[in-house]
């Protein structure tokens, strides 16, 4: 007996391997653009630390040395209210001081340091309360114990 033409049945398995192939790459993208994305959120995080961190040194250190300019000698015979202001630019932060006499011995220190750049913007505003001595002798401010420093917002 002679057989011919014997067909075997093999199920239509073209494309399988096509197919698997193209989703192991759209996860793997997929993936990828997770660590993109996460490594650009932590990026943009630091950043933005980093500026407010910069406009606050700014801040502390524009009142301090208000705190050291300020003349003692004229502050004591100037009427209440404002008896003065500065502001510089010191490469991309500004930064603005304001004394004011708020009695016949307390002077209050405003300043303000602000930096725009790019899409990040920061802005830091610090006050220090200060006596004015009542020793003729001594011509420095000195900062309220404990009190002197305070975060504005």
């Amino acid at each position: 007996m002679r057989v011919l033409h014997i067909a075997t049945t093999r199920p239509d398995r073209r494309g399988f391997a096509l197919l698997i192939v193209l989703l192991m790459m759209v996860l793997g993208s997929a993936l990828m653009f997770g660590a993109i994305n996460g490594s650009l959120g932590e990026t943009q995080t630091a950043n933005a630390g980093a500026i407010q961190r910069q406009v606050l040194v700014g801040a502390e250190s524009e009142a301090w040395n208000a705190l050291a300019a300020a003349d003692v000698r004229t502050l004591r015979y100037l009427p209440l209210g404002p008896v003065g202001a500065t502001s510089r630019s010191d490469g991309n932060i500004v930064l603005n001081a304001t004394v004011e006499k708020v009695d016949t011995s307390i002077v209050w220190i405003v300043a303000t340091a602000t930096i725009h750049g790019g899409s990040l913007a920061a802005r830091h505003r610090v006050g220090i309360t200060a006596l004015i001595p009542h020793d003729t002798t001594d011509f420095s401010l000195h900062p309220v114990p404990e009190r002197a420093w305070v975060e504005l917002f």
